[in-house]
């Protein structure tokens, strides 16, 4: 029995062709969608488990006071390390780990890395396997191990092991290093992330204060190993009676305590956009909010709407087997042997549309790899999941879509349908309502996506009270080589001006308390070299007047968001305790986005910085040759400081994420709108198509009696742009509701009103894409000779 429903299944389907098409490209893009979505989740759900056994690992976390809020925040403060590996707080073993940017020299090559430092537990607590080498070095203050990447880019076609390494530090005092050990590729999605790892022992830095000193402000990742989870309370209450010592010493850092957070915990707390967040972590983070649920919701909708313009083309198209239904039940065919027939039809094209959607896959992988910046290449062989995903999504779609209509259409009397007095409505309310659905999401999509074009352009004009399309900026690592590269590079006739400066605004400064006789708060602060600096960034000065020479310890500048926080009316004169230390505000300077326009201008606060503590060069030049300046400064570093790589960005670069959030937010609502949008008109053809066939004897007459082709157009047409102009108010309503209570007031504080553009755009595209697709059908409905339709009952 089960080979003749697939005997009949093939010959049903070979003969309806448009049909089948329209299911298996729909739905083999759909599922597409579902197996990129899972990829993307598998590898965030998946992070950290390439270290086996940590089930008795924790990171000690501390408790920052901010504001008067708890903040937990994944770095301690090295002095309790130290008191913790010598067994002053009842653990026995613990590993450090901290990183330091370096510059790295071998033989020609000079490269910026970030070097791990850690203590040898670190790899007994988790898996690095080696590739070559070993560790018994580890500990010594020469060696020095490095990753699979690190060996092919410094030592390609070579053995690593035992060649040599020059690292500078940000001191410029240089080590030579040998290499112990090369370890094999670790996964992407890790928490811990090296290319070059040596001793803890290696990372202290001579001259200055004490590891054990609690005056000393490094802040480290610590973890620690417990026999039983029961011992973590005991080791949480020895932990905070270090909190008394930290605080005496850093009044500007406060803690209230400390904790110890599970290693498997990790991975789900270090994406602010989750609840559960950890502040100040200096391990890889695991983006696991927005990247995962908007993909994961962007294809349920498309295959829900697949799904539904699956049903609504069954619906039509098994018009033309009313007959095979009344003769299969006159000879004694039972509904549920019916309904088995019309699912295994929709199994056999689900599995077609499974198969479909392996190639959707590989042509839409690499795009989205690029698109999320990770690998996320199926591994067939050890996933089990991506399996049971392709062939459980088809299932239960072929059983979701393909239900109702093998129910709906068994169920018919046999003896009406063969005197022809049964036949398919034009639609019902059922289908009426997946239309709506499929069109209302669509028109959602579009208002989105035409809005977040707006705001695109909004933001490429937008004013950030600085001239940020202007400026070019390059760290330095010394006064000397501020000297020397601003000196050589003032000449360049396309330099307007150059600046120095020992934070930069965007990307650098730092926060303070800070206290008036009334009240306090947080503010941003950072150090300049003056009305060189304002003039360079293009910041306007609207009261008082610039630093003079003397006023590096005693004078400061606040922007006017300061002013308001503080509620300050005559700000100049006035004193500002800032870090114990007191100011007198002599300026005040035009609030400019400090954060860009994703968030609120910040107070901040500008401290005259001495030329030894510069470590940035500001320079400003014309919007159209920043460009060609970039380019002089890179060869002029070279020039001035060969062994030193370059390290200079666009001033718009710290706007960059925003930007790119914008065009993510953009493409992702156009692409769900074009799919949906399509996937939509499909199935509307197909309603067409049969409410056409439905009233085929109804429209020869009304041209028999004179009725013109706009009026049979009109005719055929009526019911459904009543449901379009439903759905097109939904979906409308639906974007006005996301856009601008959702993207324009959580995300992105400052932004245009989006205006009707959005909704007279989305309501044209969907108007003609329709016509466009149902179009030709109509016309040529219209046009027929209704002496074809009359002939025959």
């Amino acid at each position: 029995m089960f080979l003749n429903y697939l005997k009949i299944a093939f010959r049903v389907l070979w003969r309806n062709k448009i049909y089948v098409i329209l299911n298996i490209a729909g739905l083999g893009f759909a599922i597409a969608c579902c197996i990129l979505a899972y990829l993307n989740y598998n590898y965030r759900a998946s992070f950290n488990q390439n270290h086996t056994h940590t089930e008795h690992i924790y990171r000690v976390n501390s408790t920052r006071l901010v504001d008067g809020n708890k903040q937990p925040w994944g770095v301690i403060p090295l002095p309790l390390a130290q008191a913790m590996q010598q067994g002053q707080t009842g653990i026995a073993q613990m590993a450090r780990l901290s990183s330091a940017a370096v510059v790295v020299k071998a033989g020609e090559n000079t490269f910026d890395e970030h070097i791990h430092y850690a203590d040898k537990t670190l790899f007994d607590f988790f898996t690095f396997p080696l590739q070559s080498g070993n560790l018994s070095g580890f500990s010594k203050p020469d060696q020095v191990i490095i990753s699979a990447a690190f060996a092919e880019k410094y030592f390609p076609k070579q053995m690593p092991v035992g060649q040599s390494l020059t690292i500078i530090d940000q001191e410029g005092t240089s080590r030579l290093y040998t290499v112990a050990a090369v370890t094999q590729k670790i996964p992407a999605n890790s928490s811990i992330q090296f290319d070059i790892i040596t001793s803890f022992e290696n990372g202290f830095i001579h001259g200055q204060v004490a590891p054990d000193d609690w005056a000393n402000q490094r802040l480290i990742t610590t973890f620690v190993a417990l026999k039983e989870a029961q011992e973590a309370r005991f080791v949480t209450a020895n932990l905070n009676a270090y909190v008394a010592p930290h605080n005496h010493n850093h009044t500007d850092w406060p803690i209230a305590g400390f904790s110890l957070q599970p290693f498997s915990a990790l991975a789900a707390s270090s994406d602010i956009d989750m609840p559960g967040y950890v502040y100040g972590s200096q391990l890889t983070p695991n983006p696991r909010g927005v990247l995962v649920i908007v993909p994961a919701i962007m294809s349920l909708f498309i295959l829900i709407i697949t799904c539904f313009n699956f049903t609504n083309i069954s619906i039509a198209f098994s018009s033309r087997r009313l007959k095979e239904i009344g003769i299969r039940k006159v000879i004694g065919g039972y509904k549920r042997q019916l309904i088995w027939q019309f699912l295994t039809e929709n199994i056999i094209l689900c599995l077609f549309a499974a198969i479909l959607a392996m190639l959707f896959v590989r042509l839409l992988l690499p795009t989205v790899m690029q698109l999320t910046n990770v690998d996320l290449s199926p591994d067939y062989g050890q996933d089990d999941g991506f399996w049971l995903l392709l062939i459980l999504i088809p299932f239960v779609s072929a059983v979701f879509s393909g239900l109702y209509p093998a129910v709906y259409i068994s169920s018919f009397q046999p003896v009406r349908i063969l005197k022809g007095k049964t036949s398919f409505a034009a639609s019902n309310r059922f289908t009426r309502l997946l239309m709506i659905a499929q069109f209302s999401l669509s028109c959602f999509a579009l208002v989105v996506g035409i809005a977040m074009s707006q705001y695109a352009s909004f933001q490429e004009k937008a004013d950030f009270g600085y001239a940020i399309n202007e400026v070019a900026v390059v760290a330095v690592n010394s006064p000397q080589e501020y000297r020397v590269f601003s000196q050589a590079i003032r000449q360049y006739p396309g330099i307007k001006s150059v600046a120095g400066c020992a934070q930069q605004i965007g990307g650098g400064t730092y926060t303070l308390t800070a206290k008036t006789e009334d009240a306090q708060i947080q503010t941003q602060v950072a150090h300049i070299s003056g009305e060189s600096y304002l003039n360079t960034m293009g910041i306007r000065l609207i009261q008082g007047r610039h630093f003079y020479t003397t006023d590096a310890d005693a004078a400061i500048l606040v922007n006017e968001t300061f002013l308001k926080r503080l509620s300050l009316t005559h700000p100049l004169g006035q004193r500002v305790t800032l870090d114990s230390t007191s100011y007198t505000i002599v300026g005040v300077v035009k609030d400019y986005k400090e954060y860009g326009l994703h968030d609120l201008v910040p107070p901040c606060v500008l401290r005259m910085a001495k030329p030894d503590e510069y470590r940035f060069i500001v320079v400003r030049a014309a919007e159209d040759k920043l460009s060609q300046v970039t380019k002089y400064l890179q060869t002029a570093w070279h020039e001035a400081a060969p062994n030193v790589p370059y390290r200079g960005y666009l001033q718009s670069d710290v706007i960059e994420k925003e930007v790119r959030m914008t065009q993510a937010f953009k493409s992702i609502a156009f692409f769900l709108a074009i799919v949906t949008l399509l996937l939509s008109a499909s199935g509307l053809f197909a309603q067409i198509s049969l409410n056409i066939d439905y009233r085929s004897k109804e429209i020869g007459i009304r041209k028999v009696l004179g009725a013109s082709v706009l009026q049979i157009i009109g005719l055929v047409n009526r019911e459904f742009i009543r449901i379009l102009l439903i759905a097109f108010t939904l979906g409308a309503a639906l974007g006005y509701l996301f856009t601008n209570r959702f993207i324009f007031q959580v995300i992105y504080k400052y932004h245009q009103e989006a205006g009707p553009i959005p909704y007279i755009g989305t309501f044209l595209i969907v108007l003609l894409c329709c016509s466009a697709i149902i179009g030709t059908k109509v016309f040529r409905a219209a046009n027929a000779n209704p002496i074809n339709r009359l002939r025959t009952e």
